[in-house]
């Protein structure tokens, strides 16, 4: 039997505050901008960084909404979900992450534990 694998794990800061809505289902999903850094190889390294799509649905949001904000440090664990757009005639390709985990890794501020 084949299988297959598609799993991302982002570790990266959020670049604005979560956009949150309800889908026609009437389920809150969560979209967030993930930046992630890493260094590039050979003689002349130098620090890129990337950005990720996060989409956070139901409870997931509901904790993206409440408590995540921008600059924010998070762990994500989801798949790659693919899909396009068409503009000006053009087909525009698109990668999502949709997470199925989060883990908020910068401390709550003082006096709020």
């Amino acid at each position: 039997m084949s299988r297959s694998v598609n799993k991302i794990i982002l570790v990266g800061n959020v670049g604005s505050d979560p956009d949150v809505r309800i889908t026609s289902a009437g389920v809150k999903v969560a979209r967030i901008s993930l930046a992630t850094n890493w260094r590039t190889g050979g003689e002349d390294p130098e620090e890129r960084t990337d950005w990720h799509r996060v989409n956070l649905w139901g409870r997931l949001a509901q904790v993206a909404e409440d408590y995540v904000s921008k600059g924010d440090k998070l762990f994500v664990e989801g798949y790659l979900q693919y899909d396009s757009y068409e503009r000006d005639g053009v087909t525009i390709p698109t990668a999502e992450v949709r997470a199925r985990e989060m883990i908020m890794l910068t401390p709550p501020p003082a006096g709020e534990m």
